[in-house]
C-alpha cells in the first residue's frame, strides 16, 4: 500500500483576508454572528414596531410618529453614518476595525431602549418635579421622543457597521449562504416575537422593552468577545496639505457620487427604503380591516416562519442567477401584488371576510418579497468595492436618509390630511398601498438601469466595480 494513502487527510482551511478557519472555527464564528443577529433583530422589532405603539399610546399625532420613527433616524444617518463608516474603514486596532465601535455603542443602545419602556413613569416624575404646568402625558410624550433620538444616535453605529463585519470575517465562498442564514435567523426571531408577544404590547410594554434591551446587550457583548477580526493593510496616509478635511470630503464625493452605476444603485435602494417609510403604520391598516394586535402578531409570526423556509432556496437562486437579477424579479412581482391591497378602498367588505382577504394578500406579499430579501445584501457585496465597503455603504445611506428625512414627515402629514377627510377611524391607513406601489415602480426602474450598467462593466464573469 502506498504510504501516502495511510496519511490522514489534512483539515480543510478557509480564508477571509488574514483570518484562517478550520471547519469548526468557521462554524463557531458564524454561530456567534448569527446569535448577535438574533438579538439585533429583536431589538429592531421593538424599535420599528413597539416605539410607534408607545408613541401612539401617548396620543402622538402621525406627523410626530413620522418625525421620531423615520425622519430623526434618517437625519442622524445622513450626518453621522458616513463619518462612522469611513473612520471604521481606516481604524486599525488590536480588536479590529468594526468591533471597537460596536462594543462602545451597545451599552448606550440598551440603556435608552430600557428607559423608553418606562417613559410614562419617568414622565410623571419629571412633570411633578420640573414641569408642573404641563400634563404628565405631554411630558412623557416629549421625553419618549428625546429617548428615541438618543437611542437612534447610538444605533447608527450598529446599523452602519454590523453588516460590514460580515464582509470582513466570513470567507467569500460562504458569504451568500451565510447571508441567507442571517436573513432566516432574523425572520425566525421576528416571527416568534410577533407571534407570541405582539398581542401583549399594550399590557406588557415595560417588560418587552426591558427584556429586549437586556438580551441585546448580553448577545452583542458575547459576540464582540468571541468574534475576532484579522489584520488589514495600513490605511492611506492623511498627512500633508492635500489630505485635510475638505480634501477628504472631495475624495469621498468623487469616488461615490460621480459614476452612473453607483447612482442607479443608490436610487434603487432609496426608493425601496421609501416604501418602508410607512411600514410602522401597517399595524393600523390591519386594525382598520378588523384584526386586533394579537391576530396581527400571529399573522406576522406565521408568515415570517413560512418565508424563512423559502429564503434559502431563494438565496440559492440568487447565487446561481446573480442577486441583481433576482432583485429585479422580486420587485417586478411586488409591483403586481401590492396594489391588490387597495381592494379595501374600493369595496365595502364585511369584517370577517375582510380579515381573510387581508390575510391572504399579506401572505402573498411577504412570500414574493422573499426573493428581494434573499438577494439584497449579496447584491451589495457583489456590486460595491470590497476595500471601501463601509464608505460606499454609507454613501448609499446618505442618499436614502436624505429622502427618508422628508418621507417620514410627508407620509405622516399625508395620512393626517386623509384622516381629516375620512370620518371612519383608521380608514385612511387603507391608502398605504398607493405610497408603497409608487416607490416600488421607481425602485424597479433604477434596478433595470443598474443591471444595464453592471453588464457594461463585465457582468457575470468579469465585473469590476468602477473606479
Amino acid at each position: 500500500m502506498n504510504p501516502l494513502e495511510q496519511m490522514p487527510e489534512k483539515p480543510k482551511h478557509f480564508r477571509a483576508g488574514s483570518l484562517v478557519y478550520t471547519r469548526m472555527g468557521l462554524f463557531a464564528v458564524c454561530a456567534w454572528l448569527l446569535w448577535g443577529d438574533f438579538a439585533f433583530n429583536l431589538m429592531e422589532i421593538v424599535a420599528g414596531s413597539f416605539i410607534p405603539l408607545k408613541l401612539k399610546h401617548l396620543d402622538a399625532p402621525n406627523w410626530m410618529l413620522g418625525l421620531f420613527v423615520t425622519t430623526v433616524p434618517s437625519l442622524l444617518g445622513i450626518t453621522f453614518a458616513p463619518v462612522i463608516s469611513v473612520a471604521s474603514d481606516r481604524t486599525r486596532s488590536r480588536w479590529g476595525r468594526r468591533i471597537p465601535y460596536l462594543a462602545a455603542a451597545t451599552p448606550f443602545v440598551c440603556l435608552f431602549l430600557l428607559l423608553l419602556g418606562f417613559s410614562e413613569d419617568l414622565g410623571a416624575w419629571l412633570q411633578n418635579v420640573l414641569f408642573v404646568n404641563a400634563t404628565p402625558t405631554v411630558v412623557a410624550l416629549w421625553l419618549a421622543g428625546a429617548l428615541v433620538v438618543a437611542f437612534q444616535f447610538f444605533n447608527v453605529f450598529i446599523t452602519s457597521l454590523y453588516f460590514c463585519l460580515f464582509n470582513d470575517v466570513v470567507p467569500q465562498e460562504f458569504l451568500s449562504r451565510f447571508l441567507a442564514l442571517f436573513r432566516m435567523i432574523g425572520i425566525v426571531a421576528t416571527a416568534g416575537f410577533q407571534y407570541f408577544l405582539f398581542g401583549m404590547a399594550e399590557s406588557h410594554m415595560k417588560e418587552i422593552f426591558a427584556g429586549s434591551a437586556l438580551l441585546y446587550g448580553l448577545a452583542f457583548f458575547l459576540m464582540c468577545v468571541f468574534v475576532k477580526e484579522g489584520t488589514y493593510d495600513p490605511p492611506p496616509s492623511t498627512t500633508g496639505p492635500r489630505h485635510g478635511l475638505l480634501h477628504q470630503i472631495q475624495t469621498y464625493a468623487r469616488e461615490c457620487f460621480t459614476n452612473r452605476l453607483y447612482w442607479y444603485f443608490f436610487l434603487a435602494n432609496t426608493f425601496w427604503g421609501l416604501g418602508f417609510a410607512v411600514v410602522s403604520f401597517r399595524v393600523f391598516f390591519a386594525q382598520s380591516v378588523g384584526l386586533n394586535l394579537d391576530q396581527f402578531g400571529k399573522l406576522m409570526g406565521g408568515v415570517g416562519i413560512a418565508s424563512a423556509v423559502l429564503l434559502y432556496p431563494a438565496a440559492a437562486l440568487a447565487d446561481r442567477w446573480h442577486p441583481l437579477r433576482v432583485m429585479i424579479l422580486g420587485i417586478g412581482l411586488l409591483v403586481l401584488v401590492v396594489p391588490l391591497q387597495l381592494v379595501f378602498v374600493f369595496m365595502d367588505i364585511p369584517a370577517p371576510l375582510a380579515t381573510r382577504i387581508y390575510t391572504g394578500l399579506f401572505i402573498l406579499h411577504i412570500t414574493v418579497q422573499v426573493l428581494f430579501n434573499a438577494a439584497q445584501l449579496p447584491m451589495f457585496m457583489r456590486v460595491l468595492p470590497k476595500d471601501r465597503f463601509g464608505q460606499f455603504n454609507s454613501a448609499n445611506g446618505i442618499i436614502a436618509s436624505a429622502s427618508m428625512i422628508v418621507a417620514g414627515v410627508v407620509s405622516g402629514a399625508w395620512l393626517d390630511w386623509l384622516d381629516l377627510r375620512i370620518s371612519e377611524p383608521l380608514y385612511h391607513y387603507r391608502y398605504l398601498p398607493i405610497w408603497v406601489s409608487t416607490c416600488l415602480v421607481l425602485c424597479l426602474v433604477f434596478l433595470i438601469l443598474l443591471y444595464k450598467e453592471w453588464k457594461k462593466h463585465g457582468g457575470d464573469k468579469n465585473y469590476e466595480p468602477p473606479k
